[in-house]
């Protein structure tokens, strides 16, 4: 299980950063022509915080003995889907491809995810439940805040989608990966750190991944504020159309 674990996050810490360099391609490209933007400099302060989080827990465990828990492994393979189908997406239209899916109406899959989110909070609250804690030292702090930070942008970001699906009478593949990116990786950071107070953990001097997640707050912050702005129309940004993700119907329609 340890090992499964380690691959996993080093896995998603790849797609992370990866995604971090992907966007600052078009952030570059972008200001030459555009100016700044707002999102897209938010989008690469997360993934470079986001991204080494998990490499640097992947590492751990992998390398350096730490042992991967059963709930460690269930949030981060319920968040690596999301993760991967996102970040397929954007390597498409890096290549020239269309880099989103047109979700037409409301297929049974989409209809069906409140449900399995609300299974899967539930499973993970009676699993913390049985799990006793001897306190939260100060490295997790930062993992705290940070399950409160992702929560937020992922509310913004499922309302753009709702407010979206309106006038499309459809959903941006890509908009609702997204929306489950944020909520599974900061459940993520509350498991991690709910183990971290368990003591799991403490067999590792971890400082680079406690100013990586000191660094991912500011960045979280950040972002918050950039995609509720988006959210309430307060700011302009050239880059805004990864936050609204509304494809071309006509582009492609997939019927699930």
């Amino acid at each position: 299980m340890s090992l499964t674990v380690g691959v996993l996050n080093v896995l998603l810490g790849l797609a992370y950063t990866t995604y971090g360099f992907i966007t600052i391609a078009d952030f570059k490209r972008g200001w030459k022509t555009m100016g700044f933007s707002h999102f897209g400099a938010a989008w690469i302060a997360m993934a470079f915080t986001c991204g080494p989080h998990h490499l640097v827990h992947g590492v751990h465990i992998i390398l350096e003995g730490r042992v991967g828990q059963p709930l460690d492994l269930l949030a981060v393979a319920v968040g690596f889907p999301a993760g991967v189908v996102f970040l397929g997406l954007r390597l498409e239209a890096v290549f020239g491809g269309r880099g989103d899916r047109f979700v037409s109406g409301t297929p049974f899959w989409v209809q069906a995810l409140p449900t399995l989110a609300a299974v899967y909070v539930t499973i993970l609250a009676a699993a913390t439940l049985r799990i006793t804690a001897v306190g939260a030292p100060r490295k997790v702090y930062p993992n705290l805040l940070l399950v409160a930070i992702y929560f937020a942008i992922g509310y913004f970001l499922l309302r753009t989608q709702l407010r979206n699906r309106q006038s499309t009478q459809g959903w941006s593949l890509s908009g609702l990966a997204l929306s489950v990116v944020f909520p599974t990786c900061g459940l993520m950071h509350g498991i991690y750190a709910m183990y971290a107070s368990t003591g799991a953990y403490n067999n590792n001097i971890d400082w680079h991944g406690f100013v990586i997640d000191w660094l991912a707050v500011p960045a979280g912050i950040y972002f918050l504020w950039v995609v509720r702005a988006l959210y309430r129309q307060s700011l302009r940004d050239w880059n805004r159309t990864q936050f609204d993700a509304v494809p071309d119907k006509a582009a492609a329609v997939v019927a699930l």
